[in-house]
């Protein structure tokens, strides 16, 4: 008898455990629609029309089977238990969405729209660039580190247990990765790619699961925000540029005899400057100096400098007037900040190649 009753004891005391280190309430089926759609920022007069095919699912086996967090037991006969409960929960196709691709392809269509990005945005049919989007990665997830040790010790009428509990829950998150292709409808080239991330997340709490699945509709409308933003850049640098009264130089000159590009690297420590020869294109000098301001852009791309050659910061009007004295040679335009011009050489060499880092 007073092995059954420990025995009791312990099992009862083991249940209590599982159930306390459970996910909260029952999983619900997930989906990709949460979070308002955004609206534009400012007012937009987009010219350009886009339609979005099917989204392309390329995402891991991993994700769509999902993962669970393992649970180990050690039982000590006649004495107690030791479970540990430790790794990553991820969501599989259910708790995401069975229709990922498909949700996604009419939150992209309601959030470029809503931005105002294109004068006409479609899903299919005639339109002037196409965006092709790939799910590269998209879940939920959070990481669990439970333990708990149940020691029972009996003696006479008497039961005493002793229990000893580690446990860590970490805030569930949610990642989004899309590779983003813009093509011209009309010479069917790509003029734009870029992979666009989404993250979110959530506080540490009982309701894990459904923290994860919101943590993902998060990180989804992030995704599509910077999307929009990207997107609405791209056009911007294929069709926009400074315009205006040129410069009036103090030397009676069209343009300064030298200007200075510049841009951040990677891993936004440092910065290169290039000094050019306005008539000749011809690079005069070449700098690296460390970062003073590591988020005054994004890293790889060429940028005019707001400082001249002779060491003169220049205003928001007279960077403006610089720009413009350099227009009629070099082709400088306004991607995603309106602070600097981008940099893309002379005049007629080329169009701008696909954005990419470094």
């Amino acid at each position: 008898m007073k092995h059954r009753h420990l025995a009791a004891v312990i099992f009862s005391m083991l249940m209590l455990s599982l159930a306390l280190s459970g996910c909260g309430s029952a999983p619900v089926k997930g989906t990709l629609f949460g979070p308002p759609v955004g609206k534009a920022p400012f007012l937009r007069k987009p010219r350009a029309t886009i339609s979005i095919p099917a989204i392309v699912d390329a995402r891991p086996k991993e994700e769509h089977e999902g993962a669970t967090v393992g649970t180990r037991l050690f039982i000590f006969f006649g004495v107690g238990v030791h479970i540990r409960r430790e790794g990553n929960f991820i969501t599989n196709d259910f708790l995401a969405s069975e229709q990922a691709p498909a949700e996604l392809r009419t939150l992209a269509m309601q959030w470029i729209a809503q931005e105002g990005i294109a004068a006409k945005v479609v899903a299919d049919g005639d339109s002037d660039y196409e965006l092709r989007l790939t799910i590269e990665h998209l879940y939920g997830t959070h990481f669990a580190a439970n333990k708990q040790t149940i020691v029972v010790v009996g003696g006479g009428n008497r039961t005493d247990a002793v229990v000893d509990v580690h446990s860590r829950n970490y805030a569930p998150y949610g990642n989004v990765i899309l590779k983003a292709e813009l093509v011209d409808k009309r010479s069917n080239a790509a003029v734009w790619t870029e992979h666009v991330p989404g993250y979110a997340q959530r506080p540490a709490g009982e309701e894990r699961i459904a923290e994860a699945q919101n943590a993902l509709q998060l990180a989804v409308a992030d995704a599509l925000s910077t999307l929009s933003q990207r997107v609405g850049a791209a056009l911007d640098r294929l069709g926009n540029g400074p315009s205006g009264p040129p410069m009036v130089l103090a030397a009676g000159s069209a343009m300064p005899p030298v200007f200075a590009i510049e841009r951040m690297s990677r891993f936004r420590d440092f910065i290169e400057r290039v000094y050019v020869d306005t008539s000749s294109g011809k690079v005069l000098r070449h700098e690296i100096s460390p970062a003073m301001d590591r988020f005054s852009s994004r890293p790889g791309d060429w940028l005019l400098s707001r400082i001249t050659a002779e060491g003169v910061e220049l205003s928001p009007e007279g960077y403006e007037a610089f720009a413009r004295s350099l227009a009629n040679r070099y082709d400088l335009r306004m991607v995603d900040d309106a602070a600097h011009y981008h940099f893309f050489g002379v005049l007629g060499t080329g169009a701008p190649a696909a954005s990419k880092l470094p």
